[in-house]
């Protein structure tokens, strides 16, 4: 595909040369260099750039806002400041003009090629939205009947335009309404209230229509003659989806009808103005009258018509069944009209029309036959729509692939097949391996475009008796039907894990993706398809756990794992309420006084029967479980408890340090829950300092910016735990309210034999320090790791060569907070 084409607007040349040399590493063709606002709306129109780099500040009367604000009115092309200048005036201004990014100088180059990278995809997501719409638009306006669908409860899932003006209320607030609720059907010659033909079409699974003459009343409590009926919306296994009501305001139509009755001549004026195809019929089928509409309908002329019969028009299978049947029972007087969908022959060959027929006799004063007249109406859009809702309905949009609810049918068809025969199936439970890292880096569209073809992938290495879908995100499913051995499904995984492992070239982009892939076997390893699922997706993570890129089958051992995690659960319950959690302390010594003034605070477990568990063995079932909400609000209280008593009773440490989870993030109450802890502990806020991870932050950046810029005015002390092994390290320390970070201890352990982990250490202490901020390493053991750090004038240090962590009472009476000064005065 062509290059992305950029126009560059700085007014220091040294800056826009620079600037383009990196767009041009980037693959960016740079279509111009301008110097002043106007030259770069001049420009602009001239080179029609896909993007516009633009500084604010510019030599001449016009600055880059106002020229921006210029080009994107007029020649809509998308625009990203990149200026020194963040005051609010200025943010203000550039806000109004509907910049696609704002970077402020310096940057980095990926942060510029992020910047660039996500405005383009903006703009052709509009782009695309915008003519999704126009086109969603234009089929529903074709369609001039009224369309309802509901799911199977009876309630409303989608109405076309029409729909809603007939009801007098639009889909967002009929959504998830029952449809009786929104109209009234009454019998038009008594004003008995009927049955609505949905629930009478989910409980028959048959077409209803409405056999005698109905009228509709709305919302407004407006009324009018409606005709048609429902339909099932079935799957392909047979299994009811929901209903699609049709039907139309034929006010218009019963007027034509007493018109005709009235007067031949108004009869035939009518007729052939009518916007709906009719014809008048003989009794052999020949065609004794057309009207224009029906000749655009079926695309022949007049002569044409008149000279075939009904036959011509629909398939054999109609004419000699069902519309057949339905001639005779009006001959018969079995009915007083008709309605059917059938299918028809266009005079193009090859085109099929979809008709909504309706029939009716008419008879002499004696009662004696005459000819039919049928009103034919084309519903081939509707039609169309109708399949559409079914396909959407049972397929993932993204990749075509079976949807989990179709999976799970097919599931259940196979199992009753292979319990019917006592043969074998496998699951195949495939999730990518670091897909959000490819999400988060690349941007989504690549990663649409990524799952779009490992899914294309995926399908060529099934069979075609096999059954392949998408659970959503990068979780996919394939059923291997008829497995005689284990190994067959073992040459599946491995030839899979092979095809997937080929790179991909998306645009311009390499990309190599690994897969996890977990199977459990029927009826080995269960034998419905809840347990086989389970088992499988177990298996799976086994496969992440073993180092990913593998395949793993379900084994015993994975029910005993699971069962543990469920005996932690269970235990952790009761421990929260009957006190069996622990608070230990670890002190941290400030590397330039020798002084521990502050302490970590670290969680335990007092169980009646394992005695002391350490948090590695039940914190992660905590998080799984959100145990460790109640857990870390308990943790936070005790601390702060304990902080404010040393305070009181001039205790040897003044400041606490509490780690807070991904998990807390997500609850809505942390901020308030930490500043009622405070308020209830009588604790001074700057006392206390709260470590947040990486990877908390990575869950939900923007809510973790806001919340963090609230617990920072309220005054406590914000750290980055457990620096250096998650994503954006450095843009989020640009971003968040951070004072410190702490250097994992996996960094610190191998400082003594890795060069490499020296050299990281030593770079994130010198770049942490550029930002102002302080660092505290953790894991600190021996005296050749006491010596580097404090070589790298780390600022504060944590581990066992100080203090194991303790109970508050250890602490108090065997530790004192001066004792490391002399050992640390050595490396000063």
């Amino acid at each position: 595909m062509p290059n992305s084409k950029i126009l560059i607007v700085e007014d220091e040349g040294i800056i826009a040369m620079d600037i383009r040399r990196q767009l041009e590493d980037f693959g960016y063709e740079v279509v111009a260099t301008a110097f002043s606002g106007g030259q770069a709306i001049t420009l602009a129109e001239q080179s029609q750039p896909d993007l516009v780099l633009m500084d604010i500040v510019l030599k001449g009367e016009m600055d880059g806002i106002s020229a921006a604000h210029a080009i994107s009115e007029t020649l809509r092309i998308p625009v990203i400041f990149l200026t020194a200048y963040s005051d609010p005036d200025t943010l203000r201004r550039a806000q109004a003009t509907g910049a696609y990014g704002y970077l402020i100088k310096p940057f980095r180059p990926d942060e510029l090629h992020a910047s660039i990278e996500v405005a383009l995809y903006k703009r052709q997501l509009e782009q695309k939205l915008k003519d999704s719409e126009q086109w969603f638009a234009k089929t529903l306006h074709c369609i001039s009947d009224a369309v309802i669908a509901t799911d199977g409860a009876g309630n409303i899932r989608f109405m076309n335009p029409v729909a809603e003006a007939a009801i007098g209320l639009d889909l967002e607030h009929a959504k998830g309404t029952s449809v009786e609720q929104l109209m009234t059907l009454l019998n038009q010659s008594n004003r008995a209230v009927m049955e609505n033909p949905v629930p009478k079409t989910l409980k028959s699974r048959q077409v209803t229509s409405m056999d005698c003459a109905t009228l509709l009343v709305n919302q407004s409590g407006h009324e009018f003659p409606v005709e048609d009926g429902a339909a099932p919306i079935l799957d392909d296994d047979g299994s009811l989806l929901g209903a699609v009501m049709v039907f139309r305001d034929i006010s218009e139509r019963r007027r034509m009808e007493k018109l005709l009755r009235e007067s031949e001549e108004r009869f035939h004026s009518a007729f052939d103005l009518a916007s709906i195809g009719m014809a008048l019929i003989a009794l052999d089928g020949g065609f004794l009258q057309v009207n224009n509409s029906l000749m655009d309908i079926f695309g022949y002329s007049k002569p044409e018509l008149l000279q075939a019969n009904l036959q011509m028009l629909t398939h054999a299978e109609n004419t000699d069944n069902a519309m057949a049947l339905r001639l005779r029972q009006l001959l018969a007087d079995e009915l007083p009209s008709f309605q059917i969908e059938i299918e028809c022959y266009h005079k193009i060959v090859g085109k099929v029309v979809w008709a909504l027929l309706s029939g009716s006799l008419v008879r002499n004063s004696d009662g004696e036959p005459q000819y039919f007249i049928l009103q034919i109406q084309d519903i081939t859009n509707r039609k169309f729509a109708e399949q559409q809702l079914l396909y959407l309905a049972n397929h993932d949009p993204l990749t075509g692939l079976l949807n989990r609810e179709q999976f799970h049918n097919r599931l259940t068809k196979a199992l009753a097949a292979v319990q019917r025969y006592d043969t074998k199936l496998a699951l195949m439970y495939l999730d990518l391996d670091r897909f959000k890292l490819i999400n988060d880096t690349l941007g989504h569209r690549l990663g649409d475009l990524l799952l779009q073809s490992v899914s294309d992938r995926l399908r060529t290495s099934i069979r075609a008796q096999d059954i392949l879908a998408r659970l959503g995100g990068d979780e996919f499913i394939i059923l291997l039907s008829d497995i005689n051995k284990i190994d067959d499904a073992a040459r599946v995984a491995e030839k899979t894990i092979d095809m997937l492992t080929q790179s991909y070239t998306l645009e311009g982009n390499n990309i190599v993706v690994t897969a996890s892939i977990g199977i459990s076997i029927y009826p080995d390893d269960g034998k419905d398809s809840h347990t086989l699922l389970m088992n499988a997706d177990a298996a799976m993570y086994l496969a992440k756990e073993r180092g990913k890129n593998n395949y793993q089958f379900y084994t015993l051992a994975m029910t005993e794992r699971s069962l543990e995690r469920m005996t932690i659960e269970r235990g952790l319950r009761r421990a929260l309420a009957n006190n069996e959690l622990r608070v230990h302390y670890q002190p941290q010594i400030d590397l330039a006084s020798g002084l521990a003034t502050c302490v970590e605070a670290l969680v335990r477990w007092q169980h009646p029967e394992w005695g002391l568990v350490y948090p590695d063995r039940f914190i992660g079932v905590a998080e799984e479980t959100g145990l460790i909400v109640p857990i870390g609000a308990w943790v936070l209280s005790t601390a702060c408890k304990q902080v404010k008593s040393w305070h009181e009773h001039d205790g040897p440490f003044s400041a606490v340090a509490v780690n807070l989870s991904a998990r807390q993030f997500l609850e809505n109450n942390l901020y308030q829950t930490v500043k009622q802890t405070l308020v209830e502990t009588g604790l001074n806020p700057s006392a206390l300092e709260l470590e947040i991870t990486e990877s908390a932050v990575m869950q939900d950046p923007e809510n973790t910016l806001k919340v963090l810029q609230q617990l920072r005015e309220l005054g406590v002390t914000l750290s980055i735990d457990d620096f250096g092994t998650g994503y954006s390290s450095l843009t989020y320390l640009r971003r968040f309210p951070v004072q410190s970070v702490k250097i994992d201890q996996t960094f610190v352990a191998d400082i003594s034999n890795d060069e490499g982990c020296r050299t990281l250490v030593s770079a994130i202490i010198a770049l942490t320090h550029e930002l102002k901020l302080n660092v505290i390493a953790e894991g600190v053991e021996t005296e050749e790791q006491l010596a580097f750090l404090s070589k790298q004038r780390c600022d504060s240090l944590q581990g066992y060569i100080f203090s194991r962590p303790e109970t508050s009472a250890t602490l108090e009476n065997e530790f004192k907070a001066t004792q490391f000064k002399t050992q640390l005065h050595r490396y000063n």
